[in-house]
């Protein structure tokens, strides 16, 4: 069921919220693997003089030009904005550790890590590498999306063999029996992601003495076969055996792991999501599966299925990374206990703050958007 703007419930949850600010310091957090230097470009449509220049605006007028281009040439300037720090384990990281929850990071920023890495370090615990380099990618934003072109082929080397090397110290398993959350990001761009899961269920985290809540996101698996999205889902069912299990997507991954089951693709509407929320939890055999887009957010657990509208933004200042800022949020509320339309709207707060403002909220001005949301006073 849709669950339109209620402004007694965003400021209900602000409410929470501040009550649950003396808490979050004592949930730590687990999180890895990946790293990203992210390059964002603009591409010209028209430059005025050597300071000025008019974007091309969306990605279909991008995809005009080069289907024009098609069997000639083809030649466009862009414009690189700024380098940062990226990655789905840096970018939701530096969401979960600016809103005061203690990230450990288990995340290749290299070694000695790159100098685009050091806020996100200096807001963490502890940050190991895992003696990985980090990925490069060339992020082109437009109004309407992103399209991001990205380098990672040494990503092949993170295998099980590898773990097995980088954990024999014991560090990563004392910091998960010790972490109330644990999320593992980026199964697309690790081939061996899989068998890697298989390594950390079986011979890492069995036995271990709590329950923590497992938080899963893919990265768009797009290169990826069907038959690896099957295994992919699959892999998570050992997980609910030694946690609490969530998986969370956007609306191009839900479809993507929609085409691998052979089931029904959503149309526009609010249930076709839920239904394939749930489907896909179902098939996963784990606790909970959401799906955000840019306008709301649904998830199914073994209880129920619901979907909130979210604060969206017609031209945000930053894109690249919203979607880790509301898992960021969604985590928050796993972490916190809050019902499911709560983590829904916590994630879709935090996604929503961080599009406006190209950083990520801290926990007062997460509650401080929240109750800005109820009043109809927030940007669009």
């Amino acid at each position: 069921m849709l669950s339109h703007h209620h402004p007694d419930k965003l400021n209900a949850l602000a409410d929470r919220l501040l009550s649950a600010e003396v808490t979050i310091d004592r949930l730590p957090v687990v999180m890895g693997f990946d790293a990203f230097v992210d390059e964002s470009i603009r591409i010209v449509g028209q430059r005025h003089s050597p300071e000025s220049y008019q974007p091309m605006p969306t990605i279909a007028d991008f995809g005009s030009w080069a289907n024009a281009a098609t069997g000639q040439s083809g030649l466009r300037e862009f414009v690189c904005e700024q380098v940062t720090a990226g990655g789905c384990t840096v970018n939701m990281g530096d969401g979960i550790a600016t809103f005061g929850f203690p990230l450990t990071a288990f995340s290749g920023v290299g070694a000695p890590p790159h100098p685009v890495f050091a806020d996100f370090i200096a807001k963490c615990e502890a940050v190991h590498s895992l003696g990985m380099d980090p990925g490069r990618a060339i992020v082109t934003e437009f109004d309407d999306g992103k399209l991001m072109f990205c380098s990672f082929s040494h990503f092949a080397n993170f295998t099980p063999a590898y773990l097995r090397e980088q954990f024999a110290d014991g560090v990563f398993r004392t910091a998960c029996e010790q972490a109330s959350g644990i999320a593992l990001t980026s199964w697309s761009v690790y081939p061996y992601m899989t068998e890697c899961w298989k390594f950390l269920v079986e011979e890492v985290l069995a036995g271990m003495s709590h329950r923590p809540h497992f938080f899963f996101d893919l990265a768009d698996p797009a290169s990826r076969t069907a038959d690896a999205l099957v295994e992919m889902l699959d892999g998570l069912k050992g997980f609910a055996s030694i946690g609490r299990v969530a998986l969370s997507v956007n609306g191009n991954e839900a479809n993507q792991i929609a085409r691998a089951l052979k089931i029904d693709e959503p149309g526009s509407d609010a249930k076709s999501w839920e239904r394939l929320a749930n489907e896909i939890r179902m098939r996963a055999e784990i606790s909970e599966t959401s799906i955000h887009l840019i306008d709301s957010a649904t998830t199914a657990t073994t209880e129920l299925v619901t979907t909130v509208s979210g604060p969206y933004c017609i031209k945000p200042k930053r894109s690249v990374g919203a979607g880790d800022r509301f898992n960021a949020g969604f985590f928050a509320g796993l972490l916190l206990g809050l019902n499911p339309a709560d983590r829904l709207r916590l994630g879709n707060a935090s996604s929503g703050y961080f599009v406006r403002r190209a950083e990520s909220a801290s926990w007062s001005q997460l509650i401080q958007f929240l109750r800005e949301w109820a009043a109809d006073a927030i940007v669009s």
